[in-house]
């Protein structure tokens, strides 16, 4: 009589292990890469991002000319307390079109980076993919020492964007 108990105490914890054992099924993945910087360069709307940084770079490149002289003789220990001033001031005035420029730049580059996720999300799980990662990080990072070339989405992934 008293295995009944036990018995049934065994089941009850059989039962109630078996649908956590069902969640650990071992399931096979695969790891794809992609050119980060292509995808973004392939998208259809950068061209507008190379607008904005053009137009930076006309803003900037003044400011940077007046930087560079002062820049020296501020480092060299050189420069007149007036000379020092101007720096900062110019500095600070450069600083703030930088940020200017950055934050333009981002908004027209959000959208693109979206678009870019969706396609490779969709390659990835159209080609049976379960990860992908940025080929420069993985490589920069050491993360990643090898990968086949048949991990490389970035092509398949550039087709989806142009459609």
């Amino acid at each position: 009589m008293k295995r009944l108990p036990l018995i049934g105490a065994l089941l009850a914890l059989g039962a109630l292990l078996t649908p956590m054992l069902a969640q650990n099924k071992t399931v096979a993945s695969r790891v794809g890469f992609v050119d980060a910087d292509a995808l973004v360069q392939a998208h259809p709307d950068y061209k507008k991002v190379q607008e904005v940084q053009s137009q930076a770079r006309k803003e900037l490149a003044p400011l940077e000319e007046k930087l560079k002289p002062l820049d020296e003789k501020v480092r060299s220990g050189q420069a007149t307390a007036k000379e020092r001033q101007d720096y900062e001031a110019l500095a600070k005035t450069y600083q703030a079109t930088l940020k200017k420029w950055q934050d333009r730049q981002n908004q027209v580059l959000k959208p693109i980076l979206e678009d870019v996720d969706k396609a490779i999300a969709k390659v990835a799980k159209a080609q049976g993919f379960s990860v992908v990662m940025s080929r420069q990080v993985a490589a920069q990072s050491g993360l990643v020492v090898y990968a086949d070339e048949d991990t490389d989405l970035t092509q398949a992934v550039i087709k989806e964007l142009k459609r």
